[in-house]
């Protein structure tokens, strides 16, 4: 049987108490602990990004240079996606990231245009077949957050055997 800590928190207080600690109290209640494990922990080092500025690319029809702030640093991003304008937030991946499809961003040049990062759609990052442009966030939240927290996703899940003897 697997449950989030959300769920469990729902019926009793688990205030100060780690997923650890909680794991170590129904082993010892006589359950079976198969495994504590963070839910996105893939999309940990994505984190939200303003987009300020839009501007053609001067050498591609259908890409935009963009000037990106990341929480206190301005960086340009070469962007394909249709949706993208000045004002938006979205999700950003910067150099060294890995998305959950293996792909690992780095710093590179598109057509000759420096890019430090890519902005993401919702399958990019595995949180949907929607592949129609970036993913959007709610404007209300900061530059630089870590996704998971902008989109409530933190939580962990445990895994109870139920023991034979138990049915």
């Amino acid at each position: 049987m697997k449950f989030t800590l959300s769920w469990l928190n729902q019926f009793i207080s688990t205030d100060g108490l780690t997923a650890a600690q909680i794991a170590d109290n129904l082993t010892m209640l006589g359950l079976e602990v198969d495994s504590v494990s963070t839910l996105y922990a893939e999309l940990e080092p994505i984190t939200t990004a303003r987009v300020t500025a839009v501007d053609k690319h001067p050498d591609a029809d259908k890409l935009t240079v963009c000037s990106v702030d990341i929480g206190g640093e301005i960086i340009q991003v070469v962007c394909g996606a249709p949706n993208v304008r000045a004002g938006m937030l979205t999700a950003i991946a910067k150099p060294g990231v890995k998305l959950p499809d293996g792909t690992k961003i780095k710093k590179s040049k598109v057509r000759g245009v420096a890019s430090a990062g890519m902005l993401c759609s919702a399958r990019e990052l595995g949180l949907s077949n929607d592949h129609q442009g970036l993913l959007e966030l709610d404007g209300q939240l900061n530059a630089g957050l870590p996704l998971v927290d902008a989109l409530g996703l933190r939580d962990t899940v445990i895994e109870v055997d139920l023991t034979p003897n138990r049915p």
